[in-house]
């Protein structure tokens, strides 16, 4: 997409212009004013559908005000839904000024809402942000904050442990930009009073057509079982095997395994879920070990049918024959196409 420059519309009496959606725009919107002034020009993003709205206000604390002739250029980071120019004490000017704005495309498709709130002292309910919003948000609060009052934006990666990340005590801070990654937002309040309204827009991800087609997993080191007989964990990892492109994968384990100059039958396994820490879970691919000696291991899975969810537990276990424990050193798990 080309980027976008445009002319805002811009009144002489006091209210408000015709809003601009910018739902397609990046985050960073260069604003240029042109011309008289005789009292206050605003510009406002808004980003639950326009019933709400504030000064745009850049990370550094700038506003988009403009209460001088002389010709202004700034960039603002936000990302907001639309935009609006807001006219206060000029109703005596014969000709309105000219603000523009420019903006590249956005690099993928954000995602704008209204956080739950509480209607007293408490937690809001969690937002799921989903997978596709990016660090970058712009958060809109409005509506009256009596003077002690908390309104904390909290961030969570998991949905059950939220930090603060933004945190408004007055009505008049704008669209307040922050940029922080996580799938899960909410409001914690502290305040009595009517409620007001707090609204996002989180920058989205650009998210490419294609993604790999396979995922390797080397390892220079060795490990070994504790035991002669018992299946234990060697290796466990999470996988975003959901982000490989084909539909069906397989597993290889290519390594060498380790033992004494006699034969021995000690077996490997590659596990997906189960509990952590345990040998449990859907083996994908068993491979026997039968030496003598340092020998190689090397075995491919049959099809299996690419996980959905965004992490996959994969356990590497080892289990001994009974008088020799189960050694692989220098390995690699190869996740490929079937």
């Amino acid at each position: 997409m080309p980027n976008t420059f445009t002319t805002l519309d811009v009144p002489i009496n006091d209210g408000s212009g015709v809003p601009f959606v910018t739902s397609g725009l990046g985050r960073p919107k260069t604003i240029v004013f042109s011309g008289p002034v005789l009292g206050r020009y605003i510009v406002e993003g808004s980003n639950d559908g326009g019933n709400n709205w504030d000064i745009l206000v850049d990370d550094s604390g700038a506003q988009a005000l403009f209460t001088a002739q002389a010709p202004g250029v700034r960039t603002f980071d936000c990302i907001v839904d639309r935009v609006r120019v807001r006219s206060s004490g000029n109703s005596g000017l014969g000709t309105p000024p000219t603000i523009a704005l420019g903006a590249p495309p956005a690099v993928g498709t954000p995602v704008f809402g209204v956080l739950d709130m509480p209607t007293g002292p408490g937690l809001g309910a969690p937002v799921d942000l989903g997978l596709s919003a990016g660090a970058f948000k712009t958060f809109i609060l409005r509506g009256a904050i009596p003077p002690g009052s908390r309104y904390a934006v909290q961030g969570s990666i998991d949905g059950a442990r939220f930090d603060e990340v933004l945190l408004f005590t007055s009505d008049q801070q704008g669209a307040r930009p922050v940029e922080f990654f996580c799938r899960f937002l909410r409001v914690q309040r502290a305040a009595g009073g009517p409620s007001p309204v707090l609204a996002f827009g989180a920058e989205g991800i650009l998210e490419p057509t294609s993604g790999p087609a396979d995922f390797s997993i080397p390892d220079q080191g060795e490990a070994a079982t504790s035991s002669l007989g018992t299946e234990e964990v060697l290796r466990q990892y999470h996988v975003p095997l959901a982000l490989l492109t084909p539909a069906s994968l397989r597993v290889a384990l290519n390594g060498e395994g380790r033992g004494p100059a006699a034969a021995r039958n000690v077996t490997f396994r590659v596990r997906s879920g189960g509990s952590p820490d345990q040998p449990d879970g859907p083996a994908l691919l068993t491979v026997p070990d039968v030496g003598p000696s340092d020998a190689v291991v090397s075995a491919d899975s049959s099809p299996f049918a690419r996980p959905a969810d965004p992490s996959t537990l994969i356990k590497l276990t080892g289990q001994g024959d009974g008088t020799t424990a189960a050694a692989l050193r220098n390995f690699v798990l190869l996740f490929h196409s079937a």
